[in-house]
């Protein structure tokens, strides 16, 4: 009989002993996060297919719409960002909470390393850095396509929603923004227009086809000059050609205002030349958010701000 209890005895000590292993070494596995999903996209983009993990819980973000829109959203995974003049809605990150990695033109590449990051996002001005960025972790361009440039603005929108999983959030928002649209371009009702990027003492236009195609493709205006040529950089121009081409408006972008936070497209376009324009004249120079058409166009919120910048100022 003892030697039967015994036995008996063996047998619950190993077992337990055997639980009491296979915890152990279920607690030594390496740990997921309770937000972070092991199912992957594969993200078409501009520079080629990159495989993504849903809900990354450290990335690094180039694109400032992009940047924009996760700010919208709500999600919180951002660990880099880089320097730059952010607007109000996106001043926290210019906090030390952040790894600065570098510049939109100038990529820090120890600072990201630095940031361990599972996600890498850059617009179209770090193209150049993909294959480097690769390297160190999945990395997806959302740049755009101007010839459909609000098409693929959502699509970059519901990318990053699916990626986080709040689509609905999204949506809903984009369904306001294209009533906003609707109601701007039914407002602005086919009226002519020069897009006129001031740098310094250089002037350039651009055409229906470039990084700021949203005024015609959407919001309803038609180019003064369909002779433009479509370049990412815009036409050079001069003073007399605005004063020939006399569009109904003039829509303002002050690049030193989006890069160094001081204007100077007003002082510039002082003269008499552009005074003997229409657009002077009935008060239809509209001067745009330099920061967000130029550097954040198009992300969840500075789209609405785009769109109000030529509601409210259309007569």
């Amino acid at each position: 009989m003892n030697k039967k209890v015994a036995a008996i005895a063996a047998v619950i000590i190993i077992i337990i002993v055997g639980v009491f292993a296979y915890a152990q070494k279920s607690d030594n596995k390496p740990s997921t996060s309770e937000n972070t999903s092991s199912e992957k996209i594969k993200i078409v983009h501009s520079l080629g297919e990159t495989d993504v993990a849903k809900n990354p819980e450290k990335v690094v973000v180039f694109d400032i719409p992009t940047l924009d829109t996760m700010n919208a959203l709500g999600i919180e995974s951002v660990v880099g960002v880089p320097s730059s003049i952010y607007p109000e809605n996106l001043k926290k990150y210019e906090s030390d909470e952040y790894v600065n990695v570098g510049t939109l033109k100038e990529i820090n590449m120890e600072a990201i390393k630095s940031a361990q990051p599972d996600l890498i996002i850059i617009g179209g001005r770090q193209a150049d850095y993909y294959e480097e960025l690769s390297k160190i972790a999945p990395t997806i361009s959302m740049s755009k396509d101007n010839t459909k440039y609000y098409e693929d603005s959502v699509k970059n929108i519901k990318l990053i929603a699916e990626i986080f999983g709040c689509e609905d959030e999204a949506n809903k928002k984009l369904e306001e923004i294209d009533s906003k649209i609707a109601k701007t371009k039914e407002k602005v009702n086919g009226a002519e227009a020069l897009t006129l990027m001031v740098n310094e003492g250089n002037l350039s236009v651009y055409s229906d086809n470039s990084r700021f195609a949203l005024v015609y493709q959407n919001l309803g205006f038609v180019t003064a000059d369909d002779t433009i040529e479509d370049s990412t950089h815009g036409q050079n121009v001069s003073f007399e050609y605005l004063a020939k081409v006399n569009p109904e408006y003039i829509l303002v972008i002050d690049r030193n205002m989006a890069t160094s936070g001081e204007s100077a497209a007003k002082a510039v376009l002082d003269n008499d030349i552009v005074k003997s324009t229409d657009a002077y004249k009935n008060g239809k120079i509209i001067y745009l958010d330099a920061y967000t058409w130029y550097i954040n166009d198009a992300g969840l919120d500075s789209i609405n701000i785009m769109i109000d910048d030529i509601y409210s100022n259309i007569k």
